[in-house]
């Protein structure tokens, strides 16, 4: 009996002394989504959490991870003194203020079987800590809750990642991600440091990957028509032949769907998700020209010809309009025949 209850206190105490460490510390506790629905706010609470996330190189350089942290500190302020009528209190001097996240990368060199897909990332830019600072951030003790954002990559890091899924289609990333270990450094009120705990997060790289379906139309190889033609008929008929095609295969969506960032996670882009340099730079790797204010566009145009087109298939995808466009007219000759009521046998 006697050792049953030792072993007993020694197991409440273990638990004590977990239950304290916790208290005690400010943690990282979850990754947690950049979503539409919180209309693309960070928000600390709620139940969602993500342990992976995924960056389409074509569209994006950037993952912006957000996680949320709690201080578990207890309060410093002592219970009021002096008077009831004038009482004294102290100042809060466990507020957490983060002052930057620490990140390191890990992944897994070996090739893969049966594939025997190797990624060659350049050590230099993966195997040194990486620190972002981060501002404005505060959490106050006692359970206290925050959200923060920080970019995991750097553009030499995305570059060399982006060198690597080109090089390497067949490499299964789902079964070996780039894993994110990051780590929080602040400072309480009263100047002391505290380092939170580590958090691993996975990143699955790909490219072109997060198209929306309906974003481009075929035009077929010989065209639609003749839109220059002298003869109107001709003209509405290659007219008609391109809106027809248009209105079947576009789907005139926003330029990002079930997301917030274009390239992040589950979100859809279109050929409207922006004019980035990065974007400028994949449609010139591609050979394609880029269009002033529509990166996106020749990133998408780019993809779906030089990539996602079977080699038998003929013809160019361009880009859908942004909205649907108006059905052609009649040429006016047949219009008022049609109202006339007149035929041609008489």
């Amino acid at each position: 009996m006697k050792r049953i209850f030792i072993v007993t206190l020694m197991i409440v105490s273990m638990m004590m002394v977990a239950c304290v460490e916790r208290r005690n510390r400010v943690i990282v506790e979850k990754f947690i989504e950049i979503s539409d629905k919180d209309d693309c706010e960070v928000k600390p609470g709620g139940d969602t959490y993500i342990t992976t996330g995924s960056i389409d190189l074509a569209l994006t350089s950037r993952y912006q991870l957000a996680f949320q942290m709690t201080n578990y500190i207890a309060s410093s302020k002592s219970g009021s003194a002096g008077s009831s009528s004038a009482p004294i209190e102290g100042g809060e001097a466990n507020n957490f203020y983060v002052k930057w996240v620490e990140m390191k990368y890990e992944w897994d060199p070996r090739p893969q079987q049966p594939s025997g897909e190797q990624i060659k990332l350049t050590q230099d830019l993966w195997n040194k800590t990486k620190r972002t600072e981060i501002h404005g951030v505060v959490i106050a003790p006692e359970g206290g809750r925050a959200a923060a954002v920080v970019d995991i990559f750097t553009d030499a890091q995305a570059r060399d990642l982006l060198a690597n899924v080109k090089d390497h289609p067949k490499f299964d990333w789902i079964a070996s991600p780039i894993l994110v270990k990051i780590k929080v450094f602040g400072e309480l009120s009263n100047g002391e440091d505290v380092w939170t705990n580590t958090l691993t997060f996975n990143v699955v790289p790909n490219y072109g990957g997060s198209l929306q379906q309906g974003s481009v139309y075929l035009i077929p190889a010989e065209g639609f028509g003749d839109f220059d033609s002298d003869d109107k008929q001709k003209v509405y008929e290659a007219q008609k032949a391109e809106y027809d095609t248009i209105m079947a295969q576009c789907a005139f969506l926003d330029s990002v769907v079930n997301g917030c960032l274009a390239g992040q996670d589950n979100s859809l882009s279109n050929c409207y998700a922006g004019d980035s340099d990065w974007q400028r730079e994949i449609v010139e790797s591609e050979g394609m020209t880029y269009i002033p204010g529509y990166a996106a566009a020749g990133v998408i145009e780019a993809i779906y010809n030089n990539h996602k087109k079977d080699s038998s298939e003929s013809g160019y995808y361009a880009c859908c309009p942004g909205s649907a466009p108006e059905e052609p007219e009649k040429p006016e000759e047949e219009n008022e025949d049609a109202s006339n009521g007149t035929t041609g046998g008489e």
